[in-house]
């Protein structure tokens, strides 16, 4: 490893002079970050000693507010290093992950647990009926109040010492799982020396392992690799004992061999457990769901419960009438996993009367890009315009937007666009994230967000550009949904805008904008044939609708296993799971369609075990019921009625934090949830007037919002 970079020329700690405050990632090394933390760290600390120190009473301004503005070069320096992580990592990098993770939970423990500045924190927030203060710094107080308790702030000494210990073993482990996870991913590669064993596959997925091939000096083979996910064997490979390989070696990430996560996933659930005994709660999900919209695990569970009764027997039946239509045209006694989403496709097709590679070509990422840029200049009375060379990336597929309203034309945000996989760089899946979130600089300056998109499509190769899936233009906006849930944010406070919302909340304006990605209206704006321009066929449009719920019993039914899972993670006592296998398969039994052939699902579980949604992963349903009860306005009111997007911007995605999620969902209704919007769209209950006749809806699929 390079020595570390001396202050001066450290472009993290002196950062160039750049539009907007834009990052210097062009210029950034593995060896600029551990000396720009610690230096980071030693201002921060000395900020909050001069809080902590004021001989001045206890104020909003001097002492709550303060400690929102602290340590901000930090924080700036955090986001730099996490999308490094994500999408530029490399072993170097990993290698320092750990230490940073840990000195950076230490950091926030010495704040959160110093009673000193707790004491001051405390008395502002006694004294908090006599204060003058804006509804978000009542909303502030509050959240600072509570992220000090939540923290261990009323423990005595010897607890505090024993929670600290769980953070930062925590911090320890999540890095190993999520370096695991991408090291397990990168280290698998399948090599095929005779093209036959690839029949069925598309002309394009075959050209990208024929070019991994070229790339690794081997031109007479195919080469598949895990990143991107190959989820093209799965649909169309006839060949069944690599459909088979494949769906195993996918279930085998980080399960067993040198990355083995499974001891890991065991380690992080004793530690959440004693973190929530210490603070209090019977188990994890219910320190988790105290700050959550379901309050609690017995709402979660009822949620989960009701889902379960009402997909799993629609599940059943379209297992059935895959395993029946295997049965009849290969003869196969009984569908595996691996065969299930084979067949599922050719039904499909058979049924609908269509092909869906033909519908591909339609869907070059370069126009979908540019349709959902108009769709959201559309929507939101934005304009989003490319720049080139302005704005310094960390690698040259990176786009970067500039974001502004198109009634004031002020500028409110940038926008980073990071489409393609790189295998050993970029952890799998697609996720939102910032280098900035809106809200006040330490100099009093409101500046916008600096957001990002990351996704993992296939680079495109010569003769072959990156065609998309109907699921993976739904990805594309789902993903900027999340980002406009940061560009659009008002507010003064980081900690509250965009999406730092209760975490149940937050899918919802991602999830909302998939609804758009089928729409005709939005489709004639980037579907459009490779060599004649013209655009999707009515016709197919139609049938791609008709197709919408073929499947939705099984999707659904797949979201709440997951649910269920993540909830058996954090309500059993640790001591009772005998391992990781038979917690798995105690959930599988009970809300699945098959038993385990392979490793299991959590070892690779990035969301509950590398990110943020332990206990929340009901998060996707829950928020799934919501986005579908808005977008019903949309579909009365029409798909860009001006009255109706201005009220979505100016609630659901400019409010962020700032209040009550339920509040901010019934300003924008009128009226609080109709839980049953998901099930009659899904064609799973019938229609709210059984009369009338039900229109095609969008499913959704379901990505997530960030490690």
């Amino acid at each position: 490893m390079s020595k570390p970079a001396a202050p001066a020329t450290n472009p993290l700690l002196n950062p160039p002079e750049l539009p907007h405050g834009a990052p210097p990632l062009d210029q950034i090394r593995t060896e600029h970050f551990l000396p720009a933390f610690r230096a980071a760290m030693a201002e921060a600390k000395q900020q909050i000693a001069d809080i902590k120190n004021n001989r001045a009473k206890p104020t909003f301004e001097n002492t709550v507010e303060a400690l929102e503005l602290s340590g901000q070069n930090l924080s700036r320096i955090s986001a730099v290093f996490d999308n490094f992580s994500g999408g530029n990592s490399s072993q170097e990098l990993r290698a320092i992950e750990t230490e940073i993770s840990v000195e950076g939970v230490k950091h926030s423990n010495d704040i959160w647990m110093d009673a000193d500045l707790f004491a001051r924190v405390k008395a502002v927030y006694d004294d908090r009926a006599s204060l003058k203060l804006s509804p978000e710094q009542k909303v502030l107080l509050n959240e600072t109040y509570k992220g000090f308790v939540r923290s261990g702030a009323l423990l005595d000494d010897g607890k505090k010492a024993e929670l600290r210990a769980a953070d930062e073993k925590l911090a320890e482990l999540g890095t190993t799982f999520r370096n695991n996870t991408l090291n397990a991913t990168a280290s698998y590669q399948k090599t095929v020396d005779n093209e036959d064993e690839l029949k069925g596959l598309p002309e394009r997925v075959k050209a990208m392992y024929k070019h991994n091939a070229v790339e690794a000096g081997q031109p007479d083979k195919w080469i598949i690799k895990l990143s991107p996910p190959p989820i093209d064997i799965s649909e169309y490979a006839e060949n069944r004992a690599l459909r088979e390989e494949i769906y195993k070696a996918r279930c085998d990430i980080a399960f067993g061999g040198p990355y083995d996560n499974r001891q890991v996933v065991l380690d992080m659930v004793a530690q959440r457990q004693k973190k929530a005994e210490l603070l209090g709660y019977g188990d994890f999900a219910s320190f988790v769901l105290s700050e959550r919209m379901a309050k609690d695990s017995k709402t979660v569970l009822d949620f989960l419960e009701k889902n379960r009764s009402v997909y799993q027997p629609a599940a059943e039946e379209f297992l059935q009438k895959v395993q029946d239509y295997a049965q009849k045209t290969d003869g196969l006694a009984e569908v595996k996993p691996w065969d299930l989403s084979y067949y599922a496709r050719k039904l499909k097709e058979e049924t609908f009367q269509v092909n869906l590679e033909d519908v591909r070509p339609y869907f070059d990422l370069e126009r979908v890009l540019d349709g959902l840029r108009k769709h959201a200049e559309k929507l939101f009375n934005i304009e989003l315009t490319e720049t080139k060379g302005k704005y310094p990336v960390y690698n040259g597929d990176i786009k970067v937007y500039e974001v502004t309203d198109k009634k004031t034309g002020e500028m409110i945000g940038l926008f980073y666009a990071d489409y393609y996989a790189r295998p050993g760089e970029k952890r799998n899946g697609a996720w939102m994230s910032t280098f900035r979130n809106r809200g006040l600089s330490d100099t009093g300056e409101n500046e916008f967000s600096i957001v990002t998109n990351t996704c993992n499509f296939a680079k495109p190769t010569p003769g072959h550009p990156t065609l998309l899936s109907l699921d993976e233009v739904r990805t594309v906006f789902h993903e900027f949904g999340h980002g406009l849930h940061a560009l659009l944010a008002n507010g003064d406070y980081r900690s509250l805008t965009g999406t730092n919302v209760k975490w149940d909340f937050v899918e919802l304006p991602s999830q909302l904008q998939e609804n758009w990605a089928k729409q005709k209206d939005v489709l004639d704006t980037f579907a459009k044939h490779p060599v004649t321009g013209e655009p999707l066929p009515p016709a197919l449009i139609k049938k791609i609708h008709e197709m919408d719920n073929f499947d939705a019993g099984y999707m659904g039914l797949r979201q709440t296993f997951f649910g269920l899972l993540d909830m058996k993670w954090h309500t059993i006592d640790p001591k009772t799971i005998k391992s990781v296998e038979d917690l798995e398969d105690g959930v599988i039994k009970q809300s699945w369609l098959f038993p385990r052939e392979a490793g299991t699902q959590s070892t690779a579980f990035g969301h509950l075990f590398g990110g943020g949604y332990a206990a929340g992963y009901y998060s996707y349903k829950w928020a799934e019921a919501l986005e579908a009860d808005v977008f019903s306005k949309f579909e009365a009111k029409g798909l860009y009625d001006r009255d109706t997007a201005d009220r979505l911007r100016a609630t659901i995605y400019s409010r962020g934090g700032t209040e009550d999620p339920e509040k901010i969902f019934e300003d924008m209704m009128g009226r609080k949830l109709d839980a049953t919007a998901l099930f009659r769209r899904e064609g799973l209950l019938p229609p709210a007037n059984d009369d009338a006749p039900q229109k095609p809806k969008a499913p959704h699929i379901h990505r997530k919002f960030g490690s």
